[in-house]
């Protein structure tokens, strides 16, 4: 496998020491997944009955907890039919765990045993679960003061934690100093987390009657999920088992919204302050320009929202019977805003992921009660 960076173009073969590109620009995997309904495995019941378009084969999988189908439920949300795709309901929580299981089982069929990793929690805890299933050894680098849900899971599941004052990018930069003889696995930089997300894409489109629907909604933080919805819709849209792309809408904090400055045209010089939605608390996105033309593509959006818009989307959708956390609701906030400027219409197939359980995240939400 080759890794190649979108930046300056330089091609490097894939390597667990390899993260990032010498230029600074993040690395994609050289590799494009096909998927025909024939290539489904009809008797596997994961994400890992679309293995064929992954660059890690079910054969392969060493380390799994039986990770995705998770449900496409149905709602009436204001007069609008809307699914909600249920990435809540993985097996650590969250939306995660689909592109940690596919570098977990990369990097240790190479013989990694010593994993590191910066998170602002999801994906700590993500990795904290499967390296405990996997028996490896996990450093994980969190933001001072991240959800204690998050923090007991990974204590729970026997990881190394260790919190870093400063901002999001601070954290990483700990996570890629402090090696100390493990291999630094960074979901924002590993060029295989984003081929574990797109099997979301894969799940929607088999869930939906193997039809793409109109619109995704989604979270974005770094932007691994709009990343994966647009590669597994991509591949199935090349080997014409769709015959459109849905619009994909990335939805951030106005607290800290760079994708959506890019994509706008605002400038870039701006002082994040903390959100509730901390999973997308990401000043510095590492795809920030390649994840906005996605976007692009596919003639959707970016829309920043509120705070207040995001605590009341949290209660709302509760009332409905979800319990997220406060970053998946900042997609609800998003969907609100949507219907409100009728930039989508009542006759289109609309998805919503949700990224993370609300149980990670109990203490923060008591106090927005």
């Amino acid at each position: 496998m080759k890794y190649v960076c979108k930046k300056c173009g330089k091609i490097y073969n894939a390597d667990p020491e390899v993260i990032k590109c010498e230029c600074g620009g993040a690395l994609w995997l050289d590799f494009e997944g096909k998927l025909t309904k024939a290539d489904i495995q009809q008797n596997d019941f994961t994400m890992w009955r679309y293995s064929t378009a992954y660059p890690v084969k079910r054969d392969n999988v060493n380390i799994s907890f039986g990770e995705g189908l998770t449900p496409l439920s149905e709602i009436n949300f204001k007069d609008y039919n809307i699914m909600i795709k249920q990435d809540n309901l993985m097996p650590t929580g969250s939306f995660k765990d689909r592109g940690v299981v596919m570098v977990t089982n990369y990097l240790n069929n190479l013989g990694v045993t010593k994993f590191a990793e910066d998170s602002s929690g999801n994906g700590g805890s993500s990795y904290a679960g499967y390296c405990a299933l996997g028996n490896i050894d996990c450093k994980i680098f969190v933001p001072a003061g991240t959800s204690q849900g998050k923090i007991a899971q990974m204590k729970v599941y026997g990881a190394n934690l260790i919190e870093v004052e400063g901002t999001r990018a601070d954290v990483a930069n700990e996570a890629m100093k402090n090696i100390d003889g493990h291999v630094y696995v960074g979901h924002n930089w590993h060029p295989l987390f984003v081929h574990g997300i797109k099997s979301v894409a894969y799940e929607i489109w088999e869930q939906n009657n193997f039809k793409a629907p109109d619109n995704v909604i989604c979270v974005a933080g770094n932007g691994s999920i709009v990343t994966g919805v647009y590669l597994g819709f991509n591949e199935l849209f090349n080997s014409e088992e769709i015959d459109k792309m849905p619009k994909i809408y990335g939805i951030q904090s106005n607290n800290c919204n760079t994708l959506y400055r890019e994509f706008t045209g605002d400038t870039l010089e701006f002082e994040p302050v903390p959100t509730i939605a901390e999973g997308i608390s990401i000043s510095k996105p590492t795809k920030l320009k390649e994840v906005v033309d996605l976007v692009r593509k596919t003639n959707g959006e970016f829309i920043s929202v509120t705070e207040n818009e995001i605590k009341e989307a949290l209660f709302e959708i509760g009332e409905k019977g979800f319990y997220i956390e406060p970053t998946s609701a900042t997609g609800f906030a998003g969907l609100n805003r949507l219907i409100s400027e009728n930039i989508i219409n009542k006759n289109e197939d609309t998805v919503i992921i949700i990224s993370g359980n609300g149980l990670k995240a109990t203490d923060k939400i008591m106090k927005l009660q």
